[in-house]
This record gives C-alpha cells, structure tokens and sequence, in this order.
C-alpha cells in the first residue's frame, strides 16, 4: 500500500458532551508553561488536557489532525478500500446505536444510506465522521480518514508499515 490511497479508523470515543465540545482539546496546540497555566487554572479541566495532542483520545476539530496520532490498534483499522472502511463504520453503530428520540421519530437517515455515503465520501478522498448521542447522556465519535490526506498533505502516514 505504500504511497497509494487507504484509510484509517479512528474511535469509537466514547464520552461526556461537555468533554466533545471543549475546544481547547481538541486543536493541536504547544505544551509549553503557559498551556500547563491555563489548565490549571480552570475549575476541574478534562484528565486529557495533560497530554500531549498526539496522546489524546478525544476527537481532533479537524480530521486530518488524526493522523498526528499513533495508537497501537492503527494497524487493525487501515483499510485499503473505502467499502471496508464504511462497514467498520456500520459495526460500531450497530453495537452502539444512537439514542432514541423522546417523540420516536428517525434519529438520522438510516445505516444503509449511511453506509452507502461513507462509501461513496471516502472513495473521493473525503474524510468521515460520525458522531452521535448514547443513552445516559454520553457521545460517540468514530472516524474514518483518507491517507494521504487531501487538506493535511504534509502530515505522514501514522501507520510505520505503510
């Protein structure tokens, strides 16, 4: 596979929203003293935000931004076609579907229709997430990102095999 398309999946992260949406997570930023300053000085900042970006768990704002990340179960989760990439998408839904919706009604389009446009998104070369809420007031991101990276074209490929 060297220097030809393939795709890595990231996740599933599973966490508390507030965690999701805490920015200063989720960008790759120095860890130098005034970053360490910042986060001691927040009331009860996430356990994450002592790493380093390359060893944090949470989702990155930008896709392309996994790929600076090495985590040991890479090399199960690269995938050198998008269909395959898709159906590891649709495991992790099934085995933790999204919560259901107080009136009933469709949480989103369906995994068919899911599953057929990760395929089609990732055999472009475009990045796929998804994200969803779990019962208990948790979320779930999983993400599937094209390597090389069209928008980060300068970060390598995190799997040392490839």
């Amino acid at each position: 596979m060297t220097n030809s398309r393939h795709w890595h999946g990231y996740g599933p992260w599973i966490g508390r929203p507030e965690q999701y949406f805490g920015e200063y997570l989720r960008r790759p930023s120095p860890f130098d003293s005034a970053w360490h300053a910042m986060v001691a000085g927040m009331k009860g900042p996430d356990q994450e935000a002592h790493l380093p970006f390359e060893q944090r768990t949470i989702p990155p704002m930008q896709t392309g931004h996994y790929l600076l990340r090495r985590p040991s179960y890479l090399g199960k989760q690269t995938w050198p076609e998008p269909k395959e990439a898709a159906e590891w998408l649709a495991n992790i839904y099934e085995l933790h579907p999204p919560a259901l919706r107080p009136d009933g009604g469709a949480v989103d389009c369906g995994l068919g229709a899911k599953v057929a446009h990760a395929t089609m998104s990732l055999g472009s070369g475009v990045d796929v997430v998804w994200v969803h809420y779990l019962p208990g007031e948790r979320m779930l991101c999983m993400a599937v990102v094209a390597c090389p990276n069209r928008f980060h074209p300068g970060v390598p490929c995190p799997h040392p095999l490839l």
